[in-house]
């Protein structure tokens, strides 16, 4: 599962949306427990909980695979999709938006996402370029800051993360299931990718972002990553990965000091210890491309 994830993502980037072959996507449906369920396809992790009130839906993946996910949703619950939170703007994890919308779905995301995916976007350091999205994909419900939803004894809370992925971030808080949906603030198998170049993305946001999400997390919390397979129960996947963010930009931010340049840092292999946990065959960001982006976010 991990790899095909990795792999499906990585395509996203190399081929125009019309041109991508989704007839062999599945969605594949995980319980955690608690009414809440994973979907795997292609692109960002789907969250999916089956409240009293309703469903709640966590990204929405790529538009062509929407009628699959309605399929799969159906079989988890017979209630429509009342919402659809989105962990930032995205087109891997907002691209069925519109579809969802016209099925009756709110789409509720950060002040940001809605600009971001009222405008043409350039990302020179992926060679990406995302066109600006119809107006029935565009959230109707914004916050800057934070916003909750009350379902029976459960509240969901969706935070924001400044800087961050890029600057459009929030991760998902299931309080009562303990159940923390990170989006792209987290990776399994990979590097993460940050938007350093015109997507108000930085490493120190990340960092931030998840010292904040551990802050509301115990032995017991379950977090979903935006891409890869889901970490086990607690917290100790999520301050390795922490550990390790902070370990390679300090080293990077030392070697910045000490003048050395882009090239240099890259063939000193800052990451090297840290390879073996963070490349899965296929990751998409590998050490050299994430010893760029940390470069660069500091360098800022």
């Amino acid at each position: 599962m991990l790899k095909k994830s990795i792999f499906a993502f990585l395509l996203i980037f190399i081929l125009p949306l019309q041109a991508q072959d989704f007839s062999g996507i599945e969605i594949e449906t995980v319980p955690i427990g608690n009414n809440f369920y994973v979907l795997y396809g292609s692109g960002g992790n789907i969250g999916v909980f089956a409240g009293e009130d309703g469903l709640i839906m966590i990204d929405s993946q790529f538009a062509p695979l929407s009628e699959r996910i309605t399929d799969a949703v159906e079989r988890i619950s017979g209630d429509s999709i009342n919402f659809v939170i989105n962990t930032h703007w995205h087109g891997d994890h907002t691209g069925g938006n519109g579809n969802f919308s016209a099925d009756g779905a709110v789409i509720v995301a950060h002040e940001y996402v809605k600009r971001r995916m009222s405008m043409e976007v350039f990302l020179p350091l992926y060679n990406s370029r995302t066109m600006p999205s119809s107006i029935g994909a565009l959230p109707t419900v914004t916050f800057m800051k934070d916003i909750s939803f009350h379902s029976g004894n459960e509240t969901i809370t969706a935070t924001h993360a400044p800087y961050a992925h890029t600057d459009t971030d929030a991760f998902v808080h299931f309080e009562n299931s303990n159940i923390i949906h990170m989006g792209d603030l987290l990776w399994t198998g990979s590097y993460p990718r940050i938007d350093v170049q015109h997507g108000g993305g930085t490493v120190e946001g990340v960092i931030n972002a998840l010292g904040k999400a551990l802050q509301l997390a115990n032995g017991d919390t379950q977090f979903i990553s935006g891409h890869g397979a889901i970490p086990e129960k607690g917290t100790s996947y999520v301050e390795n990965y922490l550990a390790m963010l902070r370990a390679v930009s300090n080293r990077v931010s030392s070697m910045i000091a000490e003048g050395m340049s882009q090239q240099q840092i890259i063939a000193a292999r800052p990451t090297a210890e840290f390879d073996a946990a963070f490349l899965a065959e296929n990751a998409y960001i590998d050490a050299e491309m994430f010893t760029r982006i940390v470069y660069i976010s500091l360098s800022k």
